[in-house]
């Protein structure tokens, strides 16, 4: 007789099966988040939910969903490893890149690549909602280093503390991004 506290396994292919959430392979396992889950983490007037860290990938991308309150973004800054794109899922961002100026609807695409200065902004009255997709990743990790754990994904998060503000530099220049003054 079967355990029934047993996982059932179910076979996607010859080489692959499935269980609860979790697709494997001889190598990788694939990784399945529903809507609104992964770790949600406050940072730069925005809320940060990592769906694909660096780890769940195999080092190839990080994937984030954010949600970014109106006033929220972070301030001007150059990364040094990533290339990052932005797609707008809801709302209108403000993107600054390289003195460009962008007015970014539903729908729009943004790529960032190495070195190049740039920053985003929510300048309406309603929030915005963003994918952000870094490569290669590990920039997610800033975010957890640097920002707040929260539950609730729709509560505005607080701004940052002084104690935040003094070790962004730091801990920025750890992950190879440089901040700059607005």
């Amino acid at each position: 007789m079967k355990s029934a506290s047993r996982k059932k396994k179910i076979r996607v292919t010859k080489t692959h099966y499935m269980d609860e959430n979790i697709i494997h392979s001889a190598n990788t396992i694939a990784k399945i988040v529903e809507p609104k889950k992964g770790r949600h983490i406050a940072v730069a007037g925005d809320i940060n939910t990592i769906v694909a860290s660096k780890k769940d990938t195999a080092g190839t991308y990080s994937f984030i969903e954010a949600k970014v309150f109106p006033g929220g973004g972070p301030a001007p800054h150059i990364q040094t490893r990533e290339h990052e794109g932005f797609y707008v899922v809801k709302g209108q961002i403000t993107f600054k890149v390289d003195k460009q100026r962008i007015e970014a609807k539903p729908g729009t695409f943004v790529n960032v690549p190495p070195h190049v200065l740039h920053s985003f902004k929510n300048e309406t009255n309603e929030v915005a909602e963003l994918i952000i997709i870094l490569s290669p990743p590990g920039l997610e990790q800033l975010f957890v280093e640097v920002g707040l754990e929260v539950s609730d994904i729709n509560i505005k998060p607080p701004p940052f503390t002084y104690e935040q503000k003094q070790k962004l530099p730091s801990i920025a220049s750890k992950y190879g991004m440089e901040i700059r003054p607005d």
